[in-house]
């Protein structure tokens, strides 16, 4: 009777540990069923108005939280609108951007504005592709928006989630601090406007490398846009011509690692934004880094590329123009397109050409010729009132007449490099002029660059720094720097110089004039004062020329664009193109040695 009972209580005992399992795993299930809840940029997050952000209550997040996670579904609403935000105070680090005031306008303020998108399926489209400037405002920025994510979480009570990439910059400089915004929405309302920038390249005027964030009161105008069904075709078609982009690891799987480990040798890692190969209209490309984890939109990332303008779009539009009207345009001369007022006749010779290769002997530096360096006279502290006069000027008149109080050296033309963005935005006003001359008032060489260099090649809202002309006169880009670009951007032109300037059979560019460019001829360029192990560098139209040697004693030159700070372009004689964007200088040649070693040069 005992062993009995004894028998019926283990059963018993059995039956409860099995009861218990399955209660646990049913638990269990229910747990990780659990709707996701978000310690950052949660619903209350984002809806809390009463909450004032502070440098003691809040901080950056991960990047990550500005993207769907695992447990989000698609949106539940569409969204069709103008999202409209006010001018706000931005938290940063360093608590303070220097110089707090530029040109009149303050660095602290983020700036107040109308933000137009709509939704097609997963994506989050702005209407207006272009760089948006603030109407009366305080700001010294302004904002270009670029195509983001709409989804859905369960944490949400029923909004839709949305989040976008921008830029912020100003129309005098060409820095471009890279930022997310996040909010929540319904058909009717949204919540607030949740915002980091988590990372820059080198600003000039502004003295602080700063992150920033915040929260924005921003209100929901619903409205239907006429073209959005011409809008979301051209956003498919821009996605279809896009470079196929492919990450750093996929070289690194089919080449030895030993191959790839110099690539950004002599450039912190900290400093770099992005680095990466263009191998046959791919983007092999290293993770975006910032502060606070991989930017989420890498592919929408713009950066200002400052002086490497003077090349992707400075030669490029002279060399379009030489394919249109003759490559007899580079020994046009300057004053035969501009009013000269300069009080000397150093301007008597000087050709388009000169200009390009920045050697117009025109400048303020010293005479030095034995040293002969580049930047002799660039920031010269007794130029600076009078550079930047001009850098402040905003209409191609204003710019001109700052660039003919400039004396000239005894040299003359064609003598001796001097590093000038003015000698750059000369070209492109008389670039301009000509272009005027030969197609009528109304011509512009921006537009005609879009229409007939960069559309064909399947770049889409590529956006640069324009002078601000009275009355609605088309504007004229600054040409020495100002251009927003992204990875696919840079991949088209630089796969354009390496096709000798032709695409799908059809001649762009001028195909000798390009060919004197990459030292593919008998004409080299101006000595720069600058040298590496392999020998001295050279600059001839807007290009910087590395010298290397393949073996010892097989000597070549690297075409290279350099940009303020460490935006680095270098093409390659195996039409591999290497492209490093941060902040730390021009070390190329561990890129060099990388390309090489993958496919030697010949």
């Amino acid at each position: 009777m005992i062993l009995k009972n004894k028998y019926k209580a283990q059963r018993l005992l059995l039956k409860i540990i099995i009861i218990s399992a399955i209660s646990f795993n049913i638990t269990a299930e229910t747990v990780h069923q659990k709707p996701h809840q978000r310690t950052a940029l949660s619903f209350e997050n984002l809806t809390d108005m009463s909450t004032k952000y502070t440098k003691h209550n809040s901080s950056p997040v991960n990047n990550d939280n500005y993207l769907p996670n695992p447990h989000s579904k698609a949106a539940k609403h569409t969204f069709s609108g103008t999202i409209t935000i006010s001018e706000t105070e931005m938290l940063s680090i360093p608590e303070k951007i220097l110089p707090t005031i530029v040109n009149n306008k303050y660095t602290q303020l983020f700036p107040g504005l109308n933000l137009a998108f709509f939704s097609d399926k997963d994506r989050l489209i702005p209407v207006n592709r272009d760089i948006v400037v603030a109407k009366k405002s305080e700001s010294f920025w302004q904002l270009q928006a670029s195509p983001g994510k709409t989804w859905s979480e369960p944490g949400d009570n029923g909004y839709s989630r949305a989040s976008f990439p921008f830029i912020l910059t100003s129309n005098i400089e060409n820095e471009s601090y890279n930022g997310i915004a996040s909010f929540i929405y319904t058909d009717k309302k949204i919540s607030q406007l949740h915002y980091q920038i988590v990372h820059q390249l080198s600003p000039y005027m502004i003295q602080t490398r700063f992150v920033a964030w915040g929260k924005i009161a921003a209100s929901y105008q619903p409205e239907i846009f006429s073209n959005a069904e011409q809008l979301k075709r051209q956003f498919s078609k821009e996605l279809k011509d896009r470079f196929s982009v492919r990450p750093w690891s996929e070289l690194t799987d089919k080449y030895p690692a030993k191959l790839l480990a110099e690539f950004d040798s002599g450039i912190s890692s900290d400093k770099t934004v992005s680095s990466g190969l263009i191998i046959d209209n791919t983007i092999y490309a290293k993770p975006h880094l910032t502060p606070y984890g991989n930017y989420p939109y890498p592919e929408e990332m713009r950066h200002g590329v400052w002086s490497a303008s003077k090349s992707m779009l400075g030669m490029t539009t002279a060399l379009r123009m030489a394919q249109k009207y003759g490559d007899g345009i580079f020994d046009l001369k300057i004053k035969d397109y501009l009013t000269v007022t300069a009080e000397h006749d150093g301007w008597d010779q000087v050709t388009f050409g000169d200009a390009l290769n920045m050697a117009t002997g025109i400048g303020a530096g010293s005479h030095n010729i034995q040293a002969n360096d580049i930047s002799d006279g660039y920031l010269a502290v007794e130029n600076q009132t009078e550079y930047l006069a001009w850098y402040f000027s905003e209409t191609a008149e204003e710019k001109i007449k700052y660039v003919f109080k400039n004396p000239n050296y005894p040299w003359g033309p064609n003598q001796y490099v001097r590093y000038r963005d003015r000698d750059t935005f000369t070209l492109a006003v008389a670039l301009d002029a000509l272009l005027k001359e030969k197609e009528g008032p109304d011509a512009n060489i921006w537009t005609m660059m879009v229409n007939e260099v960069f559309t064909p090649i399947g770049i889409h809202h590529l956006t640069s720094n324009m002078t601000k002309e009275a009355n609605g006169a088309n504007p004229i880009p600054f040409m020495g720097w100002g251009l927003y670009m992204t990875m696919d951007h840079i991949a088209k032109i630089s796969t354009l110089l390496q096709n000798e300037g032709r695409h799908k059979g059809q001649q762009i560019l001028s195909q000798e004039k390009l060919a004197e460019a990459l030292y593919k001829t008998e004409k080299r360029g101006l000595l720069t004062g600058r040298e590496n192990r392999y020998g001295k560098k050279s600059y001839h139209m807007s290009l910087w020329h590395t010298p290397y040697e393949t073996e010892p004693g097989v000597a070549i030159s690297i075409p290279e664009m350099h940009g303020f700070g460490g935006v680095l372009i270098a093409l390659f004689p195996n039409k591999m193109t290497g492209f490093r964007i941060g902040n730390g200088g021009y070390s190329s040649l561990g890129m060099i040695d990388t390309a090489n070693k993958l496919k030697p040069f010949k």
